[in-house]
Parts: structure tokens; sequence; C-alpha cells
């Protein structure tokens, strides 16, 4: 045995301090760090740093479902690659399987205005029967939600106090002062420029490590790094 069982270092050959260097990098970087840098900081191969890159988005993702409270806002993001930058193998590929229309996968994100964010995959569909399941097994009743007008969100008001909609497709952005849904868009530019800047190609499979790390720095964003990194290792614990 050794002090590493038990958590996400068990059963791996790489130095503790390269560990702990690893750790403190991603949790420091605004957008990320790719396996490629992470390995040349560290003097490891690509393979080991994804390897333990994965591992730590693990160590980040939180444990506890917390509901959401006061003023939620309540967004829709798509990420996946274009067809038109796919390669031609991969276009016939899609075009055969008639998913040519299909390539990106949806996430919602939940926002509590001066609270924590959420960043939940969803998949391909964004109907009513996928969509305000996810939002009331995330948000208190008493909050009020702030959407934009897509459909699937009609009949909200039923569940919560109150759901306020913003009209994008009538030019509407703000309107009263604070009825929007500005900040949740805020926290979708980390997360996408994280992946168009660093990661550039994610999949499916793996999109929900990648929120995971997103909302953790996102959510302690106003921590020093090395309270940030002090704080990320009472998650170590569990392979």
């Amino acid at each position: 045995f050794s002090v590493t069982v038990g958590t996400i270092m068990e059963a791996s050959k790489i130095p503790i301090c390269k560990w702990l260097t690893a750790i403190y990098l991603v949790t420091a970087h605004k957008k990320g760090i790719s396996s490629y840098q992470l390995g040349r900081d560290l003097g490891v191969s690509q393979k080991s740093s994804w390897f333990m890159l994965h591992r730590i988005r693990e160590m980040l993702r939180a444990k506890e479902n917390i509901m959401l409270d006061n003023v939620v806002e309540i967004d829709e993001v798509y990420i996946g690659g274009k067809v038109g930058n796919m390669s031609k193998t991969k276009r016939a590929k899609l075009r055969e399987e008639g998913n040519s229309m299909n390539t990106k996968t949806m996430v919602m994100g939940l926002l509590e205005r001066g609270g924590n964010l959420k960043l939940i995959t969803i998949g391909k569909n964004n109907n009513t029967t996928v969509l305000q399941p996810t939002i009331r097994g995330n948000v208190k009743n008493e909050a009020v939600i702030i959407t934009d007008s897509l459909a699937s969100y009609t009949g909200l008001n039923e569940t919560f106090t109150a759901h306020e909609v913003v009209n994008h497709s009538g030019q509407e952005y703000v309107r009263d002062g604070n009825i929007h849904t500005n900040s949740i868009e805020g926290a979708f530019s980390l997360l996408k420029r994280s992946i168009i800047g660093i990661y550039h190609q994610v999949t499916p499979k793996h999109l929900t490590r990648y929120c995971d790390e997103t909302m953790f720095r996102y959510n302690l964003r106003k921590m020093k790094d090395a309270d940030r990194f002090t704080y990320s290792l009472n998650n170590i614990i569990g392979r």
C-alpha cells in the first residue's frame, strides 16, 4: 500500500510530485491545458498526460447535486464539428448514415446569478420531454427562470415562481435591465473557447468531463490559484 491508494493517483507509476503539478496547472489555466502541453511541462508522454487529465477531470466533477435557486438563467449551446470541415471520408460516412445534420451535441447551461453554474450534456434532442425534467431536477420550484423563446421551455411558469422569456428572434436581448441570458452565454464562451482554442476536438463520449472541468473553474473563479489547488485536493479520493 502507498499514500496514493484510493485516490485518482492509484496504480500509476508517475511520481506524485508530477501529479500535484498537473492538478495545479489544470485548475489554474482559465481555458484548460492540452495533453501535449501538459506532457511537455511534466516530462511525460502525451498518452500519460491525456489519461492524467481525465482522472483529474473526474476529481473536479461535482459529487452532489446542488439545487439552484433565486434567479436562474437557462440556455443551450451546440458543441461539435461542422460537416464542411470534415474529411471526405467522414462526410461520405455521415451521408450514408443519414447523420449529416446530426453532428453536434447539445449542452444545457443553468446559471444561478451570484451562484453556481451547471453544464449538462443532453445529446441530440431538445424537446420538452428532455429539457424540462432536467430543469426540474436541478432548480428549486421557488426560483425565477429566464430563458430564450425556444418552444421546449413553454409551461415552466406552472412549476416555478415565474418564467421570463427573452425573444432573441425579435432582436430582444435585455428587458427591464435584468431580464437577460447574457451571463449564461458568457459562461458558454469559456467552454467553446477551451474546445476551439485548446482541445480542438472533443467526442460526445468525453464531452461531459470537459463540461465538469469548465464548471469547476467557473464556480471557483474568484479564488486564488493556490486556494483553488488546495480546495481541489479535498476531492482527490476515489479511483
